[in-house]
């Protein structure tokens, strides 16, 4: 009887356990393949595939590569891919920080535009909107209305970002200082 009041406890405190993790946006983002829209051929001038996320290893946690799109509306599950690129500077050498291609696979459009307002409502951006910087523009990128931002990096350079979604799916570029060099790394997932 005792063996038996232990196993109900134990099998009651890994199901509520499990219901936890559930609910934690960070265990939102579900281990998967590469998304085949990542390009990883045929990339526009200057730019060098460095890696494709998750990969081989299906055991990443991607949910660091989207805690911007998590916020007060709800995202539900998530697909996570990820590319990562250098691009080469004018005297041919690389430059250090990485320009990454996001892709997010929601359960439909609707949580894929919630994502999109989660990410544009970050503290940063409204700090900054605050101020009345124009950080917010418009694209178009591959025939969708895109948000572009003007994300100020430490050293106050600009570093162009694109964000929109095609259906259920959120996309996210970030580019680099070139405004047309990251429209043609944002065109190149063909979303």
């Amino acid at each position: 009887m005792k063996n038996t009041i232990c196993l109900l406890l134990i099998s009651l405190a890994l199901t509520a356990g499990a219901g936890c993790l559930a609910k934690d946006p960070g265990a939102a983002a579900s281990p998967s393949t590469s998304n085949p829209a990542i390009p990883t051929a045929n990339l526009p001038e200057g730019f060098k595939l460095l890696a494709v996320l998750p990969g081989e290893n299906s055991n990443l946690n991607m949910t660091e590569y989207i805690e911007e799109f998590y916020g007060p509306e709800d995202i539900g599950q998530a697909n996570v891919s990820v590319g990562i690129y250098k691009w080469k500077n004018e005297d041919g050498s690389y430059d250090n920080d990485d320009a990454k291609i996001t892709l997010i696979e929601l359960s439909d459009e609707d949580h894929a535009k919630a994502a999109l307002s989660n990410f544009k409502s970050q503290d940063d951006y409204q700090r900054l909107l605050a101020r009345n910087l124009p950080i917010f523009g418009n694209a178009t990128v591959n025939g969708h209305g895109a948000l572009e931002i003007k994300d100020i990096k430490g050293d106050n350079s600009i570093r162009y970002l694109y964000l929109w979604n095609a259906g259920n799916i959120a996309i996210l570029v970030e580019g680099n200082g070139d405004r047309s060099r990251s429209l043609e790394l944002a065109s190149a997932s063909g979303l």
